[in-house]
């Protein structure tokens, strides 16, 4: 039994003088290419001032940063109005102009007074005597259309003509003048129903005049172009007023404002 053991023991020196020294694991092959690349290191490895980020690489990389684009710019709309109109046919010619320029009307009305032209008279006439002699005096020059005018208060007035155009009521003015008496000329206005068209006008898009939807016969030549009721835009330019003498013309006379009516 005892040579037994003694023999495993020997056995087992055996091994291990074999498994030490003569059957020893190879060293594994370098590679010399893994072998020239640099350590890898940790953050907390490295100094300091390497574990910062670079100042200069810091602005290249906010300056690659696209800034936010600002959303587009609403376009601004102007709300403009044109008339008054003569009447609702007038209003609606000029509704179909707009659609043909692109523009969507809306009709407005509102109460106003309308022109229907210029009268010539002869005011200021305190008696009846004083009427009696203004109407002996046109007469006496054949001028037919002569009448006194409705009580006015204390001072009479009387008519000598009613024109459609200023023009015509001048020259009957200074033919009234030459016979010793002073007329005057104004502006016969009536109430009425004033048509309006309303439209919305884009920045950038040229607004129509008041000639561009003036009828060609001129129908309603008293046409403007302003800012809607109520709105901020600017008016445009007004339409042109009638033609007027110039200053060469022997007589002038100025309108009245008053908006006087006659029957």
């Amino acid at each position: 039994m005892r040579a037994a053991f003694f023999l495993l023991l020997l056995a087992n020196l055996a091994f291990l003088a074999w498994a030490g020294w003569i059957d020893a694991p190879q060293p594994a092959p370098t590679n010399a290419a893994y072998a020239k690349l640099p350590r890898l290191k940790l953050v907390n490895e490295l100094p300091a001032e390497e574990s910062r980020p670079s100042s200069s690489n810091a602005r290249k990389t906010a300056l690659e940063v696209t800034p936010p684009q600002p959303p587009p710019a609403t376009p601004t709309v102007s709300c403009i109005s044109v008339g008054p109109f003569a009447n609702e046919a007038s209003a609606t010619r000029g509704a179909t102009q707009l659609r043909g320029k692109g523009f969507t009307p809306r009709q407005r009305t509102e109460q106003g007074e309308v022109s229907k032209g210029f009268w010539v008279y002869i005011g200021g006439l305190k008696t009846d005597h004083d009427v009696a002699d203004v109407l002996r005096t046109l007469q006496q020059s054949h001028i037919e259309d002569a009448h006194l005018m409705p009580d006015a208060g204390d001072l009479h007035k009387v008519s000598v003509g009613l024109f459609s155009d200023r023009d015509r009521a001048d020259h009957r003015a200074e033919s009234i003048q030459k016979l010793g008496l002073q007329p005057q000329v104004a502006e016969r206005k009536l109430p009425t129903t004033a048509y309006w068209m309303d439209f919305d006008v884009p920045s950038g898009i040229a607004a129509p005049t008041a000639q561009d939807l003036a009828p060609p016969n001129g129908a309603d030549p008293h046409l403007s172009v302003t800012g809607c009721p109520g709105s901020a835009t600017p008016p445009a330019a007004p339409s042109p007023v009638p033609s007027v003498p110039d200053d060469s013309t022997p007589f002038r006379t100025k309108v009245a404002t008053g908006g006087s009516k006659v029957p």
